[in-house]
């Protein structure tokens, strides 16, 4: 993981996040990358978040159960660029997805998000 000061959150969402959020966030300058785009499809979380984190990129995710796996890896002394986990939207909702996104970037650093779990909500 790199050790100099990172300001903005890179992204990596995982399946269950519709693909068009990766790539709305790079047409406004984001690093987002969709594993639905890079075929990374059914697999676990652990292995979500070792790609995550060797890309220095934060997963998305509505899987509630990341969190766990995010605190074993805290537990573990290992660290990630952060787990940020949404609810559940539908296609109809994505606007929703997509304005909490943002918020979260404008009011995040990609270093206030290390190592840490945190709910899209938040971000209202």
């Amino acid at each position: 993981m790199a050790e100099n000061a990172n300001l903005f959150i890179a992204f990596y969402t995982d399946e269950h996040i519709s693909k068009r959020l990766a790539a709305d966030l790079r047409k406004k300058d984001y690093e987002a990358a969709s594993s639905i785009d890079l075929g990374h499809i059914h697999w676990s979380d652990h292995a979500h978040l070792v790609y995550a984190a060797e890309q220095g990129m934060a997963v998305l995710t509505f899987d509630q159960k990341f969190k766990t796996t995010a605190e074993e890896w805290a537990e573990a002394g290992r660290e990630f660029w952060g787990v940020v986990i949404s609810p559940e939207f539908s296609e109809k909702q994505y606007g929703r997805l997509l304005k909490l996104t943002l918020n979260l970037l404008e009011k995040r650093t990609a270093d206030e998000l290390r190592n840490a779990v945190v709910y899209l909500t938040q971000f209202e």
